[in-house]
């Protein structure tokens, strides 16, 4: 195949005066060069997916931070608090549930009420967009999705999240024997992070990487 005269010399033309083992270790180094750099173009692709934050105690807990979100000093009550300055947060905190009998999920919803009410407190603000359940990976529970403010625009949502727990085998299905333990968590965003209204949050933009990844347990998938 002829070669256009603007791209010679090409690297055989280049190589042609040097006898054949240094043509054959200048080859093996460029070989070598292209393995290190695709090894580098894969390593970035799995970078890009984030680091992975666990926690043992008070209960154990794994998920996945994006690039971009800093891991911030807890508050008060916090057991991890992620950040993009002015674009969105996530605040995770422990969640003990009172003693109670039937289904985990019939109790949910009492306790998300309270939840909403210290909310409100904090965002005067804030009007409720939807409720109801919610399921991350394998654990499930209840989820509610609000309006922080207008002015500046931020959303929010809180899910409770209690831990799965194993059943005797005498135990009636659907019993919350047990199911007392979990998290709670905030997740704030604004339209720079990614949600347009308040069910966008934790279901797009960087939020959902650790919102989404969040499993019980100190195993990564």
């Amino acid at each position: 195949m002829a070669v256009a005269p603007e791209h010679r010399p090409t690297l055989r033309e280049e190589l042609a005066p040097l006898p054949a083992p240094a043509r054959w270790a200048v080859l093996g180094a460029l070989v070598l060069i292209l393995v290190v750099v695709a090894a580098a173009l894969i390593g970035g692709g799995s970078r890009a997916e984030g680091r992975v934050i666990v926690r043992q105690s008070p209960v154990a807990f794994n998920l996945r931070v994006p690039p971009g979100m800093t891991q911030l000093e807890p508050k008060t009550g916090e057991l991890v608090h992620l950040e993009r300055k002015g674009q969105d947060s996530i605040a995770i905190e422990p969640l003990t549930l009172p003693a109670y009998e039937g289904d985990v999920g019939g109790r949910l919803p009492v306790v998300a009420a309270h939840e909403l009410d210290k909310l409100k407190q904090r965002f005067p603000d804030l009007e409720p967009v939807e409720e109801g359940k919610a399921r991350i990976n394998k654990a499930a529970g209840y989820s509610l999705s609000f309006r922080v403010s207008r002015k500046p625009r931020m959303y929010g949502r809180l899910v409770l999240l209690p831990q799965p727990v194993e059943r005797s085998g005498d135990e009636p299905p659907g019993r919350g024997s047990g199911a007392r333990d979990g998290v709670k968590m905030l997740l704030l965003a604004t339209p720079a992070g990614g949600a347009g209204k308040a069910t966008d949050v934790g279901t797009r933009g960087q939020l959902k990487t650790p919102y989404r990844s969040f499993r019980f347990g100190t195993e990564t998938p």
